[in-house]
């Protein structure tokens, strides 16, 4: 009787020993990841600290650089459902070029029309206006309607966008923002002005 009752007293000591002693030494052993007691008493342990690092990884996307043709600025217009953004205000020399899209964002077609004789930039440090460049015969040097040389128009569907270029002469180097007034579309105030 007392040989058999000895495994059932042993057992549980031994386990006891066997399971504290990895748990005491999973610290020092688990940098190295060497070590069968740790796998087979202290698989518990070390589990979550070696999972929780992948986890955070995981839950941390990495941040992408802004994609060509980000939005610097977005206004509603008065054409329903149709919003201007501003793609980019780019100055090379003597000129500026404007890059702007109409986006429809409603739900029914949308014919708008931009006439370059309202379109202008607008330096309200200096007080200066820039009107849109033309070329020796009188055509705007911007996006243009085919068959015209004073404006673009087009149907824009749902869900579509068009995009357009303006260009205007440029305004001085210290001159790092400014105002443009498209047809249509409250001012966009205060753009950053892009060199290159």
């Amino acid at each position: 009787m007392a040989c058999r009752a000895l495994p059932w007293f042993v057992l549980p000591t031994l386990l006891l020993v066997a399971c504290s002693r990895p748990q005491e030494a999973a610290p020092a052993a688990a940098p190295a990841g060497v070590g069968a007691g740790s796998a087979a008493a202290g698989e518990s342990a070390p589990a979550p600290a070696a999972a929780a690092p992948a986890a955070t990884l995981a839950a941390a996307p990495p941040v992408a650089p802004a994609p060509a043709g980000a939005v610097i600025a977005s206004q509603e217009t008065n054409w329903p459902g149709v919003v201007v953004e501003v793609l980019g205000m780019k100055r090379k020399g003597n000129t500026l070029t404007a890059t702007v899209r109409l986006r429809n964002a409603g739900a029914e077609k949308q014919s708008a029309e931009v006439k370059y004789e309202d379109v202008y930039l607008l330096d309200t440090g200096n007080a200066k206006k820039y009107q849109v460049l033309a070329d020796e015969k009188g055509a705007y040097i911007a996006a243009m309607h085919p068959g015209w040389k004073d404006r673009w128009y087009d149907d824009v569907a749902p869900t579509e966008s068009a995009v357009i270029w303006i260009k205007f002469p440029a305004p001085p180097p210290e001159v790092t923002a400014i105002t443009l007034q498209l047809p249509n579309t409250p001012p966009f105030e205060d753009l950053a002005i892009q060199d290159g």
